[in-house]
């Protein structure tokens, strides 16, 4: 016996069809178009205006346009829907032909047609034939929907017309959340932060206004080039409104906390998230590696992949970042693995920081392959490899491919120019008349570059010469000068250009006040650096580098109570801080004071790194205190989990050497896991020079021979001990190969200030 089955009725199939957009289920809605066919309804206008919108919403654009072509009668959906499509998904001179045609079959566009044709118009970047569609919306009575208003606003505001967009804006009826995020987000796309906050500002006070989720996001991101305080005020209304457990909010909290340097609040508004996505955790391994915290980043990455998030284009780029920060090869190379099993892969961005990653790790050469295996290049990437050949000592590299880079008419920018002269040391005014024939003389980027580059290469004079004809100059071009001449022992100079910057408009930073403060501390000069310490209050300059700076300023001009009166008023939690003040006590020779500091840092749980124990066995080595300083070495290791580098080595040499145990020096210099480098054969020489071990100072000496590393100081230390040996002809045989080389033992010297002058 058969059994009959009835039709499916035509609602049933409508419901049916908008059920497979709910799902994106493109082959149940191809289904139920055949079984519409096979019953007879097509073509129907309402049921194929239902389908086009299937194929649309799922990704089959082509056939939603086979399916209108086919269409015996059409009507104002059947337009709405297709030139709504192919606004949205790419296509938007079709969407504007679609509705040259609408208009040509008498069609009377509705608001949907006019906001996707307004969207159109502003992706093909055509301002005039948008204010052709404006003048159709104010013909046709739809200016103050809100539809139409927000894309209008929205399209004006892409053309940088702020002045059109706001009075819009101000013009429209329905104030709703939507048209209000989109003129905030006009403003501050076109960096008009304040503007934006001004407008939110206006709008709360009036009771309809509810910001949403969105709202806030698009602030928030107006206060990440703004300053902290208002952020935090931001922060407060979120918390008042409820949105501070909203994923779209906390990131933007996130990646604000991440701009503007505070961790502790980045973390602690992650904390708050309910529901975490890919973009939060792009947000926090980007704050992450901004502030220098790379190990943390990638701790973050780990976290993405154990919670089963696929990462993407800027996840990866960030963390390759964190490791190119870290020369960490082993992590580099994992991510690559991991971007290697994704569809990002090929992603130019991902390209661009492996080739950083590799190069910052001195992978030259597999940077080299990646570049040579990419199918699309831009001046970023060959910026990229141009800076990294040239700090990888390729220099004949970096030149041939800034050739080709312009042969090919890749096209140039300051970076470009930078890179070269990093990698062309010795060439910089060659790159420079190179940059003048681009138009970028004056690029003040290049112009530091160029300061920077008189600087290493020890020019001073030139350096302080081409400064002061710099017409323009900003916070880096007074850092660079300042910060050189001190490296170049120039520090009375350094002072003379601080004094100048501080009368000048631009104000110093912490890296400014850094090196000023570390030239009054080589100079000794208490007075002047007491000056640039309370010119670094005046100016709210007083962070973790400043405060680090200071207590150095202050040991080395031999006020060790200063400094640590100010290391105990600052209180921080920073390690650097402890550091210096661990330094300082090391270089008075005050080992239990030293002692003293590291046990504090254990009660206060903070964590030691390699740089507290270099001091704390220059300390030990200083005081005589071998037991202690053989017990911090054990416990680095076994504690602190730190692995022994060179000059931890080079110190306990120089503790056993000092306390005269030369024969267990010799011992620790055989059982090192490497071999001993210069420094550490120089530290045993001094040792057996001061003890009167003659036969060990030889071996030492055939060991620096070996490495051609015999500088003046040890030159002198050998000539020293054949004297005293009373071997006067191999002494004055010492004494001459200083002269023969080139070298000249450095006289001692001694100085008074007198006023500001030093004599």
């Amino acid at each position: 016996m058969e059994v009959a089955v009835a039709a499916p009725s035509r609602s049933f199939i409508v419901s049916a069809i908008k059920s497979s957009i709910d799902q994106k289920f493109l082959s149940f809605g191809q289904s139920l178009h055949a079984i519409a066919v096979k019953i007879g309804f097509l073509p129907e206008t309402l049921l194929c205006n239902h389908l086009i919108n299937m194929y649309a919403k799922c990704g089959s654009l082509d056939n939603a346009h086979k399916l209108f072509d086919e269409m015996p009668e059409r009507n104002l959906i059947s337009y709405s829907t297709l030139v709504s499509s192919n606004s949205r998904s790419g296509s938007p001179r079709l969407a504007l032909h679609l509705l040259s045609q609408l208009q040509s079959q008498a069609f009377c566009p509705n608001q949907f047609v006019f906001s996707s044709s307004i969207a159109a118009c502003a992706k093909l970047n055509s301002l005039s034939f948008g204010q052709q569609i404006h003048a159709q919306v104010i013909a046709s009575g739809f200016e103050s929907d809100s539809f139409v208003s927000t894309t209008l606003v929205d399209m004006y505001s892409k053309f940088g017309e702020l002045d059109l967009a706001n009075s819009i804006f101000k013009q429209s009826e329905a104030k709703d959340p939507v048209l209000f995020n989109s003129m905030v987000s006009g403003y501050v796309s076109s960096g008009a932060h304040e503007e934006a906050l001004l407008l939110f500002g206006e709008e709360r006070k009036f009771g309809y206004f509810k910001p949403t989720e969105f709202s806030f996001g698009i602030l928030i991101k107006a206060c990440s080039d703004l300053n902290k305080e208002i952020g935090m005020q931001f922060h407060g209304l979120i918390l008042k409104y409820g949105f501070n457990s909203n994923c779209f909010a906390g990131t933007s909290l996130v990646d604000m906390y991440g701009r503007l340097g505070h961790v502790e609040s980045l973390e602690k508004a992650f904390e708050e998230i309910q529901s975490c996505d890919i973009a939060l955790y792009n947000a926090m391994i980007g704050g992450f590696s901004r502030n220098g915290l790379d190990v943390l980043a990638l701790y973050c990455f780990s976290e993405l992949l154990f919670e089963g998030f696929t990462p993407n284009e800027c996840t990866l780029a960030s963390a390759l970042k964190s490791s190119a920060g870290l020369r960490s090869h082993c992590w580099g190379s994992l991510i690559h693995g991991v971007g290697e099993k994704s569809k990002f892969s090929e992603h130019l961005i991902v390209k661009t920081a492996l080739i950083d990653m590799y190069m910052k790790c001195g992978k030259a050469e597999e940077s080299c392959s990646i570049f040579d295996t990419m199918i699309e290049r831009n001046t970023v990437s060959y910026n990229s490899m141009i800076f990294g050949l040239g700090q990888n000592g390729y220099f004949d590299k970096a030149v041939k491919l800034s050739i080709e880079m312009k042969s090919l008419y890749v096209e140039v920018d300051p970076s470009t120019f930078v890179a070269l002269m990093n990698s062309c040391l010795g060439q910089e005014w060659v790159v420079y008349g190179d940059a003048v024939k681009h138009g970028l003389g004056s690029d003040l980027m290049i112009r530091n570059a160029l300061l920077s580059c008189l600087i290493k290469k020890g020019s001073a004079e030139e350096a302080l010469g081409f400064f002061k004809k710099m017409r323009e100059r900003d916070v880096v071009s007074w850092t660079t000068i300042i910060s050189g001449l001190t490296q170049m022992d120039l520090h009375a100079n350094a002072i003379e250009v601080f004094k100048t910057m501080c009368s000048s408009e631009i104000f110093p930073n912490s890296f400014t006040f850094s090196s000023a403060l570390k030239a009054c501390g080589n100079l000794a000069s208490i007075r002047q650096g007491r000056c640039i310490h309370a010119c670094g209050i005046k100016y709210g300059v007083m962070d973790e580098f400043t405060n680090s700076s200071l207590l150095d300023m202050y040991a080395k001009c031999g006020v060790l109570e200063d400094s640590r009166r100010l290391f105990d008023e600052i209180g921080s939690e920073e390690i650097v801080s402890w550091n210096t003040m661990i330094t300082a006590y090391a270089q008075h020779g005050q080992g239990r004071e030293a002692l003293e500091i590291y046990t504090m840092m254990q009660e206060q749980n903070l964590e030691p790194n390699h740089v507290t124990f270099v001091s704390l066995l220059s300390a030990c080595s200083h005081c005589g205190m071998l037991d202690v300083g053989i017990e911090l070495f054990e416990l680095m290791v076994s504690k602190h989990r730190i692995v022994p580098l060179m000059e931890h080595y080079a110190c306990m040499v120089y503790l056993f050497g000092r306390a005269g145990y030369l024969d267990r020096a010799k011992q620790f210099i055989d059982s090192m896991p490497f071999e001993a480098d210069a420094s550490i054969w120089t530290v045993f020489l001094a040792a057996c020079k001061l003890h009167g071990n003659f036969e060990l100072a030889q071996l030492a000496r055939k060991k620096l021979d070996g490495m051609l590393c015999e500088d003046n100081s040890t030159l002198v230390l050998v000539s020293n001990m054949f004297s005293e040996e009373g071997k006067w002809d191999d002494a004055e045989k010492e004494r001459n190969k200083i002269s023969s080389d080139g070298m000249r033992k450095e006289p001692g010297l001694s100085w008074v200030q007198i006023a500001e002058a030093f004599a």
